[in-house]
């Protein structure tokens, strides 16, 4: 998409991890971003970052849970800019005992994502949706993940098969205005969290060892590829992998490759929503 204004990026949790790197990447891109998390320390430090690169960011204090906190961001958007362009709704809630089988013996709190990772993404776009639509060009990103890896509960899959769905049913409102919608599906990705982890779990660093970590910050560089491509409606309600869309776009990860897609491994996106395979598949029918 080509605009002559300021690119405006607001993504939900991004005081570390994964939001964390996509609004570095965006902010490097030369996005004014909107960086958003729990604790007013945290989201300063990644404008502090995203500054020294260069860039450009907002700090804003806003509890996910909260849908009058979530109100209060858009107005701050509305009322500085009065309109919006990149919307990322990646803020969760992830909890120790996720890994717990049968779910019954966990805590019943495993439930919480399907408030904040589910229904604080649809609520997040609701007060955005008026301010896509006065920025002339439009994309919504909900970070999901791979459909089959049954590593955690049921309220987490559930949360994620709801991302790509309603990922589905942006596009199909903003179908006549030019906002686009989709749902993204990062491989392991080397977090605070994951990194902690492969230095103290096994199997997370058997992972790490043979699958590999993508850098949060290639999320970003998906994310962004998508904004800049003029066929983006096309990809619209669609659930893509950002290695494969790496693969599409040529974006080098930090250690100077393209990630390998994992959707062998773990499953595909829903068919309906898995334009990626479509294409290939209609490759493979020409040769």
């Amino acid at each position: 998409m080509q605009t002559e204004k300021d690119v405006i990026a607001v993504i939900t949790g991004s005081s570390k991890g994964i939001g964390k790197g996509i609004a570095k990447e965006l902010g490097r891109q030369g996005a004014i971003v909107y960086v958003t998390g729990r604790d007013q320390e945290s989201v300063e430090k990644v404008v502090s970052e995203i500054t020294h690169a260069g860039g450009q960011g907002v700090a804003v204090v806003c509890d996910m849970s909260d849908d009058a906190q979530i109100a209060r961001l858009f107005k701050q958007v509305e009322q500085k800019h009065g309109y919006l362009n990149i919307l990322v709704n990646n803020a969760t809630t992830l909890n120790s005992q996720m890994g717990v089988k049968p779910f019954w013996e966990a805590t019943i709190h495993l439930a919480d994502i399907l408030d904040v990772g589910l229904r604080s993404h649809h609520v997040a776009t609701w007060h955005a949706a008026r301010l896509l639509l006065a920025g002339g060009c439009g994309l919504i990103v909900n970070v999901s993940f791979y459909a089959d890896a049954k590593v955690h509960d049921p309220a987490y899959y559930a949360s994620k098969a709801g991302l790509d769905k309603l990922a589905a049913s942006y596009a199909e409102h903003f179908a006549p205005f030019n906002v686009s919608a989709v749902s993204l599906w990062p491989g392991f990705v080397a977090t605070e969290t994951m990194v902690e982890l492969a230095n103290s779990d096994p199997k997370t660093r058997a992972l790490r060892d043979t699958l590999g970590f993508e850098s949060p910050e290639f999320c970003g560089r998906v994310v962004w590829a998508l904004f800049s491509d003029p066929n983006l409606k096309a990809l619209s309600g669609s659930t893509l992998l950002t290695a494969e869309m790496g693969e599409h776009y040529n974006i080098i990860d930090n250690n100077g490759h393209i990630p390998k897609s994992l959707r062998q491994l773990y499953g595909n996106p829903p068919a309906e929503h898995d334009i990626m395979n479509k294409q290939a598949g209609n490759e493979n029918k020409k040769v």
